[in-house]
């Protein structure tokens, strides 16, 4: 390749290069601006003279293996036609920045496969350097369109001590994530909503787990747009119930042997029944040592309250495998009607909560949604974090979340 070739890679025509001084391990290229080139920067005169020079350094794209510097006497030019005073601004780099376009090209190509503190030890460069053009790079990627919008899901990640939660939106179509908002709740949705209506979206459902702050919002903003409850949700609610149950039976239990079948129950409890009968878990068991079935038998047992919450748990599970929405309302109905005959507290607690957002949990009829596509985003998610080794800069982490769509190879920080 040419010299001429190599300036012109590296964003240098329009230049002179007067001198090149070349050692083993950095390249070092000596350019002026051509005097039949000076315009005014105001109003493009010809007319100006040099009222001083200031010479500066960029670094550059490399050369082979060798680090390659730009220097330049930068010319401040005085107009004779507008009076202006204004220094040459070099069409190889951009502002006060110290480094040309092409090194930042190049930065934010290796960006695409490395992670940021991978560049910084490569290339010897500040951290604050590589995010900053790792930003720019996010920042230019184009967005999805919202006015295509029709199935969305939303929940809440905690993004560590540093950053909170963040409230996440995700198209379930495509699989994008169209919304990253601060902290969890009806605010973090507010600009969202406002960008929503401008592009007059059709949103036809929202998959949501069953948190009052996003209920409120969808309320508020899209009050004719039917939400549904998330499966895995609700299910989780159940077990949170349970496991609350089996802790106050296990605390208020006088007998030795009760509080021995109950302490190692935990988990069983909130496998579904056919897990407990998986080959897997049979496979683990040691010969001579009871089944998981077994263990699970006994404890329910000796403790009736157990019994009976176990069984609604069970049963709750079944709600989504009805045939159809006046089968779901009916077996609803009658599970919360045995909720409330136990005579246990969490269950009592757990049939009212199932009544305030019934709406929701039949909307599942209508609109077969989940936030399941979404929880394997925030999965991403904290392994994006766990290989950048956390993100310093707020803005940086929301502009990586939005563009994971973007990744073809492994997720870099």
């Amino acid at each position: 390749m040419s010299a001429g070739a190599v300036y012109q890679a590296l964003g240098l025509h329009g230049y002179e290069v007067s001198e090149v001084h070349e050692d083993q391990d950095e390249l070092l290229i000596l350019v002026a601006w051509p005097r039949e080139q000076w315009r005014c920067p105001a109003c493009g005169s010809r007319e100006v003279h040099c009222h001083d020079r200031k010479t500066r350094l960029w670094r550059s794209a490399p050369v082979g293996l060798k680090a390659t510097r730009v220097v330049m006497d930068v010319p401040r030019l005085r107009c004779l036609t507008c009076s202006a005073v204004r220094r040459h601004q070099p069409a190889f780099a951009s502002g006060q920045i110290r480094h040309t376009l092409s090194f930042e090209r190049y930065v934010a190509q290796l960006l695409k496969y490395l992670t940021i503190q991978d560049v910084v030890r490569h290339l010897g460069i500040s951290w604050h350097t590589a995010m900053e053009i790792d930003q720019r790079r996010l920042a230019a990627l184009p967005r999805p369109k919202l006015s295509t919008l029709k199935r969305l899901a939303i929940d809440e990640i905690h993004s560590g001590k540093r950053h909170g939660f963040l409230t996440i939106v995700l198209d379930l179509d495509s699989g994008v994530v169209v919304h990253v908002g601060d902290g969890k709740g009806e605010a973090s949705l507010k600009g969202f909503f406002r960008r929503l209506k401008q592009a007059r979206a059709k949103i036809e459902a929202v998959a949501i787990d069953m948190s009052g702050g996003y209920v409120a919002a969808l309320k508020k903003h899209l009050p004719d747009v039917p939400f549904v409850f998330d499966r895995f949700h609700v299910v989780k609610l159940m077990n949170e119930k349970l496991t609350d149950l089996r802790r106050d039976l296990f605390r208020e239990a006088t007998d030795v042997l009760q509080k021995q079948v109950l302490k190692g129950t935990r988990w069983l409890l909130l496998m579904g029944s056919d897990t407990l009968d998986s080959p897997q878990r049979v496979a683990r068991r040691r010969p001579g040592q009871p089944s998981d079935r077994e263990k699970l038998d006994a404890a329910l047992k000796l403790n009736e309250p157990l019994a009976t919450a176990y069984y609604l748990k069970e049963k709750l599970r079944l709600f989504w495998d009805q045939s159809d929405r006046e089968a779901a309302e009916r077996y609803l109905d009658e599970w919360c009607r045995q909720a409330d005959s136990s005579g246990i507290r969490v269950l009592h607690t757990m049939a009212k909560t199932l009544r305030t957002h019934r709406s929701g949990l039949l909307a599942w009829y209508d609109h077969a949604l989940s936030t399941g596509p979404l929880e394997g985003t925030n999965n991403r998610i904290k392994l994006l974090q766990h290989r950048a080794y956390g993100y310093r800069n707020k803005e940086h982490f929301r502009l990586r979340i939005l563009t994971l769509h973007h990744t073809r190879h492994r997720l870099t920080g």
